[in-house]
């Protein structure tokens, strides 16, 4: 897994394990953004479903990261940040991009 010093920052702040950034390439919904970004979240039908099956991973439904792509590999893609999606930040993103 590839991530910036940042990313390992707020996975370690936020206490999100490596098995939620697995589940998230493996299950999650890629949205490209600008400048090759793009933000990977938890499609809403598969939240419940994804919660369901990892019971003993907390806020899981919830999770997001922002990647560069790696058009090529997904899983090979710099991770920026990631965090837990209070906020909704798919729907301010596609209020800003669209």
């Amino acid at each position: 897994m590839n991530k910036t010093k940042h990313a390992n920052e707020r996975c370690c702040q936020r206490g999100i394990k490596e098995k939620t950034i697995n589940l998230l390439y493996k299950e999650g919904l890629v949205v490209r953004k600008n400048q090759g970004k793009a933000l990977v979240i938890f499609p809403n039908k598969k939240k419940q479903e994804i919660e369901k099956k990892n019971l003993k991973i907390k806020n899981i439904k919830n999770a997001y990261m922002v990647i560069l792509i790696n058009s090529i590999n997904l899983p090979e893609s710099k991770i920026i940040t990631i965090g837990h999606d209070y906020k909704n930040v798919y729907k301010q993103t596609l209020k800003k991009f669209h």
